[in-house]
């Protein structure tokens, strides 16, 4: 009989000791479904209507995924880069889409990349109606070569400079090196301005093809591979030019800095473009 008591008292012990797991387990869960920190939103910013814009003024116009709630439409907000009589520049405030240049390594040149077609045709379509469409110019843009910028960034000389491609018309595009060097400093250093929050759609994008990386692509022996940089509150966004290697393109980097990628690798997006704001 005692040793039933014993048994008993054991089985007892164990059951406490499966709650007390199960209930420490529910913590750890909830723990770690804590959400990332909210990256900045439309409605915290001060806008102005695009006919009232001038330089610095913040403007609303078309609407894209950007809440990661595929149900709701989120205005996009862009800043007021330059004016040219009722034409108005305007680069989205955030980052708001994460894609590739290039599919493939060997392209750095704005005139045959993905990005290039996605934000003329997909991102136009979707993210504005046939009103706004109608207001977006078709520009001309200058693909300048990199000479002047690695004259002053690298003076050694010490990079693969490439020659300027010929001008391409586009609705949507990306800045170039110099538009950047124009509208935000030499060398583009000025990190307060130039990084700029990714929205929760971003986030969320990156997270999961980062994810698809380490489980398919990234070999096992290579851990510190793992580690995807913390792009909360700064995300890299792309420039349309060629970096300084003839296989880069440049960026601004985490740190709100220049710097240089591979064109297949995924980047943020800051779409630009002129729009018509006169009757």
């Amino acid at each position: 009989m005692k040793k039933w008591y014993i048994m008993l008292a054991f089985a007892m012990l164990l059951l406490s000791g499966c709650v007390k797991q199960a209930e420490s387990t529910e913590v750890i869960t909830e723990e770690s479904n804590t959400e990332e920190p909210e990256p900045a939103t439309t409605e915290a910013l001060e806008t102005v209507t695009l006919k009232d814009a001038e330089i610095g003024d913040i403007v609303q116009m078309g609407t894209y995924e950007q809440d990661g709630d595929a149900e709701t439409e989120d205005p996009i907000c862009w800043d007021v880069l330059d004016k040219d009589g009722d034409a108005v520049l305007l680069i989205s405030y955030d980052v708001i889409a994460y894609q590739r240049f290039s599919d493939s390594r060997k392209c750095v040149i704005w005139e045959d990349s993905e990005i290039r077609t996605w934000l003329n045709q997909e991102f136009y379509a979707e993210a504005f109606d046939e009103t706004e469409q109608a207001s977006i110019r078709e520009t001309t843009l200058e693909n300048p070569s990199t000479v002047g910028f690695a004259a002053h960034v690298d003076p050694s000389g010490d990079v693969q400079v490439r020659e300027s491609r010929p001008d391409t018309k586009d609705k949507i595009f990306l800045l170039s090196w110099k538009e950047a060097e124009q509208y935000y400093g030499n060398r583009l250093t000025d990190a307060s301005i130039l990084g700029r929050r990714p929205s929760r759609a971003v986030l969320q994008k990156r997270k999961a093809i980062f994810t698809d990386l380490i489980i398919e692509e990234l070999p096992a022996m290579y851990p510190y591979s793992r580690h995807l940089p913390d792009g909360t509150e700064r995300l890299s966004w792309m420039l349309r030019s060629t970096g300084m290697k003839n296989y880069t393109i440049f960026v601004i980097g985490y740190e709100g800095k220049w710097d240089q990628d591979y064109p297949d690798s995924y980047n943020g997006v800051r779409p630009v473009m002129w729009v018509n704001v006169g009757d």
